[in-house]
């Protein structure tokens, strides 16, 4: 079978990659740390960018930026459900709807992201007409691990299935609070994003182009979509597991005791609305590609 046509630009990632910490408070809302103690805590991971969103407030990031790292301003804005927005210059009424929210956060530029929508109990029809959306936070690691509402990609699925075109994002939600020890931590879940140059404003551009990927350790190392194929090359995992919409999908195991390294979308595989991808480590851990929409 001939697929039909993939569509996400870029078509290739590949490159160079910015591991970037998303959802995260400082005390300047219930974190646990200063602005500069929390960016210095994700920089000891590993880190080279981090998006700080206290609650309802934008944390000024001039000083927290240098040659080397990224903090880029941004807020938890609030409301039910909530959003989150990168590259903003302050929050906006809590209380409007969240359309609303989100229109406004776009305005000012901003990558606008679905918080944590399990725990706000929020349906498909919160999101399916909110045209300013760009992102749903698939993966919330404290909601996770306080609450066992992380995970949202079924959500995410159903409003894939039904056209909305709405990128996956994995965060930690990291409250860096030691008297809260169920609180979240750095590192639990994040974003890798391929940016044409490192800087704030090609950082924000890419994600609101799907160029990056969510994790909470697998590594995507490079994915190449063509007409009618994907093929990715990844860490080595345990599986790669090929989502569509409805009953059809595939899972790509890794033999007995081994490890797979890369995988490609299979001829056979009858491929309806979108595609993504998700890794599943030897450890039980994920990663997740954005979703590409067939033409037609």
């Amino acid at each position: 079978m001939e697929h039909a046509c993939f569509e996400l630009a870029p078509t290739v990632f590949t490159g160079t990659r910015v591991r970037t910490g998303f959802h995260c408070h400082t005390v300047n809302s219930d974190g646990g740390l200063s602005p500069a103690d929390t960016v210095r805590t994700y920089r000891e991971r590993g880190f080279r960018a981090l998006c700080i969103t206290d609650h309802r407030h934008v944390t000024h990031t001039e000083d927290l930026s240098d040659a080397e790292f990224i903090c880029l301003p941004s807020t938890e804005n609030g409301g039910m459900p909530d959003i989150l927005a990168v590259g903003v210059e302050s929050s906006v009424d809590p209380t409007l709807p969240f359309a609303e929210r989100a229109c406004l956060l776009a305005a000012q530029g901003g990558f606008t992201v679905a918080a944590h929508p399990t725990y706000c109990a929020a349906l498909p029809q919160d999101y399916l007409d909110c045209e300013h959306l760009h992102a749903l936070e698939i993966y919330n690691a404290y909601c996770d691990n306080a609450y066992v509402n992380g995970y949202a990609t079924e959500l995410w699925d159903m409003l894939l299935g039904q056209g909305k075109r709405v990128l996956g994002l994995a965060g930690d939600d990291a409250h860096l609070n030691p008297e809260k020890g169920y609180y979240s931590h750095a590192g639990l879940g994040w974003i890798e994003v391929w940016a044409r140059e490192f800087s704030e404003p090609a950082l924000v551009a890419a994600m609101k182009q799907g160029a990056y990927f969510s994790t909470q350790g697998p590594v995507f190392e490079t994915i190449e979509v063509e007409r009618t194929a994907i093929r990715v090359t990844c860490s080595p995992v345990k599986q790669v597991r090929w989502r569509t919409f409805g009953h059809a999908g595939f899972v790509d195991h890794a033999t007995e005791g081994g490890s797979l390294t890369q995988s490609e979308l299979p001829d056979w595989l009858k491929t309806r609305v979108f595609v993504r991808i998700e890794l599943l480590d030897h450890r039980g851990r994920r990663a997740w590609s954005n979703p590409f929409f067939l033409k037609g």
